[in-house]
């Protein structure tokens, strides 16, 4: 006698997986649903916080200086400052007269004197005396044993030609105005090296 085996369920088609309606029972798109799973209260939660350590640990740019637009100025030509200083005009027949001349100087002694030294030669200029070719002289003043020294370099071009009474001039404007403007002692260069004569015939001081 056969021995009856027991039913076993047939295979019948597989359940269908029907997609998530919305309120008006149509079909939601994926998107909506990934946002769906995003948009709880965990989620965002651990959102902000992730957000708020990434804003703490991002290194902090550091700014340093004077702010845009503002420009700090400093040197020396900006600290000028107008003063009336006094130079002296001998011309080829001797005469000597003094001029008082408003100028924007430097702080610093030699600069100022140089200054001054132009403003001399500008005048001489105008007078005849001081040659159109012949630049202002370069100017140091030094503190030997408590004595103030002008040291005048003149820049003499080549073939540049005065006359002895010319250069006698012009060295009487240079001595007077410099102990006009604080020197005790002034001595003379030629382009940069001891000198027996200031131009070609009148001789002068170098020695300090």
């Amino acid at each position: 006698m056969r021995r009856a085996e027991p039913l076993r369920p047939s295979a019948g088609p597989a359940p269908s997986v029907e997609p998530e309606t919305g309120r008006d029972g149509a079909a939601r798109p994926a998107w909506l649903r990934v946002a769906g799973a995003i948009a709880t209260p965990q989620v965002l939660v651990a959102g902000i916080l992730a957000l708020g350590a990434l804003s703490l640990i991002r290194p902090q740019r550091q700014v340093s200086g004077a702010p845009q637009g503002i420009i700090e100025r400093s040197g020396a030509w900006q600290e000028l400052t107008a003063q009336d200083v006094r130079v002296v005009m001998v011309d080829e027949a001797g005469l000597e007269r003094n001029r008082s001349v408003r100028l924007a100087l430097p702080p610093g002694a030699s600069q100022r004197l140089a200054a001054v030294m132009t403003a001399l030669r500008d005048e001489l200029a105008q007078e005849g005396v001081w040659p159109s070719d012949l630049p202002a002289p370069r100017v140091f003043v030094e503190t030997i044993d408590r004595r103030t020294v002008a040291v005048i370099d003149m820049l003499v071009p080549a073939g540049a030609a005065v006359s002895v009474a010319q250069e006698l001039a012009l060295l009487r404007s240079l001595t007077a105005t410099a102990e006009a403007n604080g020197a005790v002692d002034v001595r003379f260069l030629r382009g940069g090296e001891p000198t027996g004569t200031l131009l070609e015939h009148v001789a002068v001081p170098a020695a300090l």
